[in-house]
Protein backbone atom coordinates (compact mmCIF):
# COMPACT_ATOMS: atom_id res chain seq x y z
CA UNK A 1 0.00 0.00 0.00
CA UNK A 2 0.84 3.44 -0.98
CA UNK A 3 0.72 6.30 1.45
CA UNK A 4 0.48 9.68 1.09
CA UNK A 5 1.43 11.70 4.54
CA UNK A 6 0.12 15.04 5.01
CA UNK A 7 1.96 16.04 8.44
CA UNK A 8 4.67 18.26 10.22
CA UNK A 9 7.83 17.52 9.10
CA UNK A 10 9.83 20.00 10.16
CA UNK A 11 9.43 19.61 13.64
CA UNK A 12 10.79 15.90 14.09
CA UNK A 13 7.99 14.90 15.90
CA UNK A 14 4.27 13.18 14.86
CA UNK A 15 4.37 13.45 11.14
CA UNK A 16 8.11 11.55 10.64
CA UNK A 17 7.28 9.54 13.82
CA UNK A 18 4.56 8.41 11.43
CA UNK A 19 6.30 7.93 8.05
CA UNK A 20 8.86 5.73 10.19
CA UNK A 21 5.87 3.58 11.14
CA UNK A 22 4.32 3.34 7.94
CA UNK A 23 8.12 2.24 6.54
CA UNK A 24 8.27 -0.63 9.43
CA UNK A 25 5.38 -2.24 7.69
CA UNK A 26 6.31 -2.13 4.55
CA UNK A 27 4.61 0.37 3.39
CA UNK A 28 6.06 3.08 0.64
CA UNK A 29 5.59 6.66 2.17
CA UNK A 30 5.51 10.16 0.35
CA UNK A 31 5.20 13.08 2.90
CA UNK A 32 4.43 16.36 2.31
CA UNK A 33 4.92 19.00 5.08
CA UNK A 34 1.62 20.01 5.87
CA UNK A 35 2.42 23.76 7.07
CA UNK A 36 5.65 24.56 4.84
CA UNK A 37 4.39 22.88 1.70
CA UNK A 38 1.21 23.27 1.81
CA UNK A 39 0.69 24.37 -2.03
CA UNK A 40 2.60 21.20 -3.33
CA UNK A 41 0.00 19.19 -1.88
CA UNK A 42 -2.22 18.52 -5.08
CA UNK A 43 1.12 17.94 -7.16
CA UNK A 44 2.81 16.10 -4.85
CA UNK A 45 0.48 13.11 -4.70
CA UNK A 46 -0.45 13.26 -8.30
CA UNK A 47 2.91 12.60 -9.03
CA UNK A 48 2.40 9.19 -6.28
CA UNK A 49 -1.21 8.66 -6.62
CA UNK A 50 -1.04 6.87 -3.03
CA UNK A 51 -3.58 4.67 -1.41
CA UNK A 52 -4.35 6.19 1.49
CA UNK A 53 -3.95 9.12 2.07
CA UNK A 54 -2.69 10.42 5.58
CA UNK A 55 -3.66 13.80 7.05
CA UNK A 56 -3.14 15.93 10.11
CA UNK A 57 -5.05 18.63 11.77
CA UNK A 58 -4.35 21.33 9.60
CA UNK A 59 -7.51 23.26 8.25
CA UNK A 60 -5.15 24.97 4.95
CA UNK A 61 -4.65 21.32 3.48
CA UNK A 62 -8.43 20.78 2.94
CA UNK A 63 -9.26 22.45 -0.43
CA UNK A 64 -6.39 20.39 -1.82
CA UNK A 65 -7.24 16.89 -0.18
CA UNK A 66 -11.05 17.76 -1.36
CA UNK A 67 -9.49 17.69 -5.11
CA UNK A 68 -7.14 14.61 -4.45
CA UNK A 69 -9.96 13.19 -3.17
CA UNK A 70 -12.79 14.04 -6.04
CA UNK A 71 -10.56 13.00 -8.87
CA UNK A 72 -8.06 10.01 -7.68
CA UNK A 73 -10.88 9.02 -5.00
CA UNK A 74 -7.61 7.23 -2.59
CA UNK A 75 -9.16 6.37 1.32
CA UNK A 76 -8.41 9.37 2.95
CA UNK A 77 -8.10 9.49 6.73
CA UNK A 78 -7.53 12.40 9.36
CA UNK A 79 -5.75 11.94 12.69
CA UNK A 80 -5.94 14.73 15.08
CA UNK A 81 -3.66 13.24 17.85
CA UNK A 82 -4.73 16.66 20.46
CA UNK A 83 -7.74 17.16 22.85
CA UNK A 84 -10.09 19.68 23.59
CA UNK A 85 -13.00 19.57 25.78
CA UNK A 86 -15.25 20.71 23.18
CA UNK A 87 -15.10 19.83 20.11
CA UNK A 88 -16.00 23.15 18.53
CA UNK A 89 -12.96 24.21 19.11
CA UNK A 90 -12.10 22.13 15.77
CA UNK A 91 -14.78 24.03 14.16
CA UNK A 92 -12.37 24.68 11.39
CA UNK A 93 -11.34 20.91 10.89
CA UNK A 94 -14.85 19.79 10.16
CA UNK A 95 -14.07 20.03 6.19
CA UNK A 96 -11.48 17.90 6.16
CA UNK A 97 -13.01 15.48 8.82
CA UNK A 98 -16.42 15.49 6.91
CA UNK A 99 -14.67 14.75 3.78
CA UNK A 100 -12.53 11.54 5.03
CA UNK A 101 -13.28 7.99 4.89
CA UNK A 102 -12.09 7.41 8.87
CA UNK A 103 -11.35 10.46 11.57
CA UNK A 104 -9.22 9.31 14.59
CA UNK A 105 -9.24 11.23 17.66
CA UNK A 106 -6.84 10.08 21.30
CA UNK A 107 -9.57 10.68 23.72
CA UNK A 108 -12.73 8.64 24.47
CA UNK A 109 -14.94 11.15 25.36
CA UNK A 110 -15.49 13.42 22.25
CA UNK A 111 -16.20 10.23 20.07
CA UNK A 112 -19.64 10.22 20.35
CA UNK A 113 -19.80 14.12 19.38
CA UNK A 114 -17.37 13.95 16.41
CA UNK A 115 -19.68 11.28 15.22
CA UNK A 116 -21.87 13.33 14.23
CA UNK A 117 -19.16 14.83 12.42
CA UNK A 118 -17.81 11.75 11.09
CA UNK A 119 -19.53 8.48 11.99
CA UNK A 120 -16.57 6.84 11.26
CA UNK A 121 -14.52 8.36 14.11
CA UNK A 122 -12.58 6.06 16.48
CA UNK A 123 -9.63 5.93 19.25
CA UNK A 124 -6.20 6.40 18.58
CA UNK A 125 -4.37 7.47 21.32
CA UNK A 126 -0.53 8.78 21.01
CA UNK A 127 2.40 6.99 21.17
CA UNK A 128 6.23 6.53 21.34
CA UNK A 129 8.46 7.20 18.90
CA UNK A 130 11.04 4.39 19.70
CA UNK A 131 13.13 5.30 17.07
CA UNK A 132 14.40 8.59 18.75
CA UNK A 133 13.42 8.01 22.45
CA UNK A 134 14.70 5.23 24.71
CA UNK A 135 17.47 5.04 27.01
CA UNK A 136 20.23 7.77 26.47
CA UNK A 137 23.42 6.75 24.53
CA UNK A 138 26.00 8.42 26.58
CA UNK A 139 25.64 10.90 29.78
CA UNK A 140 28.42 12.79 30.62
CA UNK A 141 29.34 14.83 33.55
CA UNK A 142 28.32 18.14 32.28
CA UNK A 143 24.76 16.45 31.44
CA UNK A 144 24.76 15.36 34.60
CA UNK A 145 24.97 18.90 36.24
CA UNK A 146 22.39 20.03 34.28
CA UNK A 147 19.72 17.58 34.11
CA UNK A 148 20.36 15.65 37.68
CA UNK A 149 17.17 16.34 39.75
CA UNK A 150 14.20 15.16 42.46
CA UNK A 151 11.81 16.21 40.10
CA UNK A 152 10.85 17.52 36.27
CA UNK A 153 8.82 19.36 34.60
CA UNK A 154 8.49 19.68 30.97
CA UNK A 155 5.52 21.99 29.74
CA UNK A 156 3.57 24.95 30.50
CA UNK A 157 2.85 26.39 33.31
CA UNK A 158 0.58 28.76 31.54
CA UNK A 159 -3.29 29.48 32.28
CA UNK A 160 -4.27 26.52 29.61
CA UNK A 161 -4.52 24.21 32.01
CA UNK A 162 -5.90 25.78 35.66
CA UNK A 163 -5.01 22.54 37.16
CA UNK A 164 -1.52 22.77 36.82
CA UNK A 165 -0.06 26.19 38.84
CA UNK A 166 -1.35 24.38 41.92
CA UNK A 167 0.39 21.32 41.34
CA UNK A 168 3.99 23.62 40.38
CA UNK A 169 3.54 25.79 43.66
CA UNK A 170 3.57 22.75 46.17
CA UNK A 171 6.58 21.00 44.37
CA UNK A 172 8.39 24.34 44.60
CA UNK A 173 7.14 24.08 48.63
CA UNK A 174 8.44 21.17 49.35
CA UNK A 175 12.00 21.76 49.40
CA UNK A 176 13.08 19.17 46.54
CA UNK A 177 15.39 19.92 43.73
CA UNK A 178 12.61 20.59 41.01
CA UNK A 179 14.00 21.38 37.43
CA UNK A 180 11.41 23.20 34.81
CA UNK A 181 11.79 22.40 30.95
CA UNK A 182 10.29 24.30 27.76
CA UNK A 183 8.18 27.06 30.36
CA UNK A 184 9.17 29.59 32.96
CA UNK A 185 12.12 30.87 30.37
CA UNK A 186 14.01 27.53 30.00
CA UNK A 187 14.60 26.07 26.62
CA UNK A 188 12.45 22.83 25.64
CA UNK A 189 13.96 19.19 25.29
CA UNK A 190 13.83 16.80 22.76
CA UNK A 191 15.81 13.72 21.60
CA UNK A 192 18.70 12.63 23.08
CA UNK A 193 19.04 15.64 25.29
CA UNK A 194 15.37 14.53 26.06
CA UNK A 195 16.30 10.82 27.28
CA UNK A 196 19.31 12.09 29.24
CA UNK A 197 16.89 14.55 31.18
CA UNK A 198 14.48 11.86 31.76
CA UNK A 199 17.30 9.23 32.80
CA UNK A 200 18.76 11.85 35.45
CA UNK A 201 15.32 12.68 36.47
CA UNK A 202 14.08 10.96 39.66
CA UNK A 203 10.79 11.69 39.00
CA UNK A 204 9.04 13.07 35.90
CA UNK A 205 6.28 14.84 36.22
CA UNK A 206 3.03 14.54 34.08
CA UNK A 207 -0.12 16.81 34.14
CA UNK A 208 -1.21 15.73 30.61
CA UNK A 209 -4.20 18.31 29.88
CA UNK A 210 -7.89 17.76 29.29
CA UNK A 211 -7.91 14.99 32.23
CA UNK A 212 -11.72 14.35 32.51
CA UNK A 213 -11.32 13.63 28.19
CA UNK A 214 -11.31 9.76 29.55
CA UNK A 215 -8.46 7.89 28.08
CA UNK A 216 -6.24 10.19 27.11
CA UNK A 217 -2.71 11.89 27.85
CA UNK A 218 0.16 13.65 26.40
CA UNK A 219 3.10 12.04 24.45
CA UNK A 220 5.24 13.07 26.72
CA UNK A 221 3.94 10.45 29.22
CA UNK A 222 5.30 8.15 26.28
CA UNK A 223 9.01 9.38 25.74
CA UNK A 224 9.39 9.51 29.59
CA UNK A 225 8.77 6.02 30.08
CA UNK A 226 10.65 5.21 26.24
CA UNK A 227 13.47 6.51 27.91
CA UNK A 228 13.21 4.26 30.86
CA UNK A 229 11.98 7.07 33.30
CA UNK A 230 9.42 7.08 36.15
CA UNK A 231 6.77 8.73 35.67
CA UNK A 232 3.78 10.50 37.65
CA UNK A 233 1.41 11.14 35.83
CA UNK A 234 -2.28 13.09 37.03
CA UNK A 235 -5.16 10.36 37.22
CA UNK A 236 -7.85 10.27 34.82
CA UNK A 237 -10.56 7.72 34.44
CA UNK A 238 -8.72 4.67 32.05
CA UNK A 239 -5.13 5.83 32.76
CA UNK A 240 -4.33 2.18 33.96
CA UNK A 241 -5.71 0.71 30.82
CA UNK A 242 -3.27 2.85 28.77
CA UNK A 243 -0.67 1.80 31.42
CA UNK A 244 -1.70 -1.74 32.75
CA UNK A 245 1.83 -2.99 33.76
CA UNK A 246 1.86 -0.85 36.29
CA UNK A 247 5.30 0.96 34.81
CA UNK A 248 4.09 4.45 36.41
CA UNK A 249 2.05 6.01 38.96
CA UNK A 250 -0.92 8.33 39.72
CA UNK A 251 -1.89 11.26 41.96
CA UNK A 252 -4.73 12.94 42.29
CA UNK A 253 -4.66 16.43 44.09
CA UNK A 254 -1.92 18.49 44.95
CA UNK A 255 -1.95 16.96 48.38
CA UNK A 256 -1.87 14.01 46.99
CA UNK A 257 1.63 14.53 44.64
CA UNK A 258 3.39 15.72 47.78
CA UNK A 259 2.95 12.67 49.39
CA UNK A 260 3.39 10.57 46.41
CA UNK A 261 6.88 12.32 45.69
CA UNK A 262 8.45 11.58 49.24
CA UNK A 263 7.44 8.02 48.38
CA UNK A 264 8.72 7.34 45.58
CA UNK A 265 11.83 9.92 46.58
CA UNK A 266 12.68 7.20 49.57
CA UNK A 267 12.10 3.88 47.74
CA UNK A 268 14.54 4.20 44.95
CA UNK A 269 14.32 0.28 44.57
CA UNK A 270 10.88 -0.09 43.66
CA UNK A 271 10.98 2.99 41.84
CA UNK A 272 13.59 2.01 39.23
CA UNK A 273 11.69 -1.41 39.08
CA UNK A 274 8.46 0.55 38.33
CA UNK A 275 10.27 2.53 35.37
CA UNK A 276 11.44 -0.90 34.01
CA UNK A 277 8.43 -2.30 34.04
CA UNK A 278 6.60 0.73 32.01
CA UNK A 279 10.10 1.13 29.80
CA UNK A 280 9.62 -2.69 28.62
CA UNK A 281 5.94 -2.27 28.15
CA UNK A 282 5.55 0.57 26.28
CA UNK A 283 8.54 -0.06 23.66
CA UNK A 284 6.90 -3.50 23.31
CA UNK A 285 3.32 -2.32 23.03
CA UNK A 286 2.73 1.46 22.71
CA UNK A 287 5.37 2.88 19.91
CA UNK A 288 3.49 4.71 16.66
CA UNK A 289 4.42 1.30 15.03
CA UNK A 290 1.35 -0.18 16.60
CA UNK A 291 -0.72 2.21 16.54
CA UNK A 292 -0.26 2.80 12.91
CA UNK A 293 -1.45 -1.07 13.12
CA UNK A 294 -4.08 -0.34 15.06
CA UNK A 295 -5.19 2.56 12.69
CA UNK A 296 -4.94 0.29 9.77
CA UNK A 297 -7.20 -2.54 11.28
CA UNK A 298 -10.05 0.28 11.61
CA UNK A 299 -9.60 0.62 7.64
CA UNK A 300 -8.76 -3.35 6.64
CA UNK A 301 -12.42 -2.64 5.21
CA UNK A 302 -11.50 -0.20 2.75
CA UNK A 303 -8.12 -0.85 1.98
Amino acid sequence: MRVFLVFPMADGQTGPAIKYAFEQLGHPVKAVDARLQTSEIYESYRGFKGDLVFCTKTPEVTDHIKRIKKEFNPVVCTWNPDTRYNINDWRSLFPLIQLSDYHFVPDTKTISAWKRINPNTFWLPQGLQDEIYHRPKSITDTDILKYSCDVNWVGDTGTLHEFRPPLISVIKQMGVNFKTWGCEGHPKIYNEEHNKMVALSKINLGMSGWPENGKSVSVRDYKILGAGGFLLEFYREGIYDLFPENGMDCYHTPEDLMVKIRHWLDHEEERVATAERGYRWVHANATYTHRIKMALEYMKNKL
